[in-house]
């Protein structure tokens, strides 16, 4: 008798690097925030915001009340919102 084969979800890890902005911001992918956050969400799943998946990354922003903040066009050419 043949056994259904476990499906197993393969998540593709992104390269990400964190991008450090002026006035004491990071940029972690296309998520700006600030040291402290990154701090904070490192202490709360355990793993650096960089090597976090997306949906991961936004679940625990909105877990820890980070806000959202958008990217300018300044954090743009230092790099920010673009995956490696």
């Amino acid at each position: 008798m043949l056994r259904p084969r476990r499906v197993v979800r393969r998540r593709r890890r992104r390269a990400r690097r964190r991008i450090i902005l002026a006035g004491g911001m990071v940029a972690i992918g296309a998520h700006k925030m600030s040291e402290r956050h990154a701090r904070e969400i490192e202490e709360h799943t355990g793993v650096p915001p960089e090597e976090l998946e997306d949906e991961d990354l936004e679940a625990a922003m909105t877990e820890l009340s980070i806000p959202k903040q958008e990217l300018t066009e300044e954090d743009r050419a230092a790099g920010a919102g673009t995956d490696e």
